[in-house]
């Protein structure tokens, strides 16, 4: 997914004109305000075992972390040239069904668990991640610019695990975890301005992106970390001042 993500960011930058490349950005800043999903998914599996009438109870769950709405805001400055940094912020969510396996121990026979499987609806995701970019911004006309943005991303994510296990309760239910974490994250952002605010005189117009961003965080007793981000498109409102 990654790699398909930066070679279509990749492919968007080649088809700028060389005559853009050279042109000059003029505007000193930018606010953009955008609606739009978070696509592909990503599994999160875990193993939790604890003494039940002296033998081991294990558990296992899975979940698959899918698609979600995503709602984005960022704004920037431009420092030297064309060259601008932003500051943005991204929220999606999204929920899904976590399958629970389980030995249980039988209280009388020794070594003749008892095995059950359910299943556990609605178990949510969400991330709030901050991104911290260099944009630079190639106009190709005196309507359409497109910026290329780079940087870090610091992620705050909520996940929903399996939990309360204990000897007087085999039944897992769901508890919602929080972690920080670092990642990064590349985009593109095409802009079409339409023209004079009403009452402000600054530029607006609209415009779509794509982006894509990536960290991991590990979560409950899971086996593995669980990757979050992923390939992103949305459109909205852009402001030029």
């Amino acid at each position: 997914m990654l790699k398909a993500g930066v070679l279509a960011l990749c492919l968007c930058a080649v088809t700028v004109p060389a005559s853009a490349q050279q042109m000059q950005w003029t505007d000193r800043g930018f606010v953009s305000i955008n609606g739009g999903g978070q696509v592909g998914s990503h599994d999160l599996a875990s193993t939790q075992s604890f003494p039940l009438f002296d033998e081991t109870a294990l558990v296992t769950s899975s979940q698959s972390v899918g698609s979600g709405g995503l709602f984005d805001i960022s704004g920037g400055y431009r420092v030297w040239e064309n060259l601008a940094v932003s500051l943005g912020y991204t929220h999606t969510s999204s929920k899904s069904d976590m399958n629970v396996s389980a030995s249980i121990p039988d209280p009388v026979f020794f070594d003749q668990p008892h095995l059950v499987t359910t299943s556990l609806s609605g178990a949510k995701h969400s991330e709030n991640v901050v991104n911290i970019d260099a944009v630079w911004m190639l106009p190709v006309t005196d309507k359409i610019d497109v910026g290329f943005s780079l940087g870090p991303s610091i992620f705050s994510v909520k996940q929903d695990v399996a939990a309360n296990l204990s000897e007087s309760n085999s039944t897992p239910t769901l508890v919602s975890e929080s972690k920080t974490t670092a990642g990064i994250n590349i985009g593109l952002d095409v802009t079409y301005l339409l023209g004079k605010f009403p009452g402000l005189g600054n530029n607006w117009g609209v415009g779509a992106f794509t982006r894509y961003t990536w960290g991991s965080a590990k979560f409950g007793n899971s086996s593995d970390k669980l990757t979050v981000g992923g390939f992103q498109i949305g459109a909205g409102a852009r402001f030029r001042f």
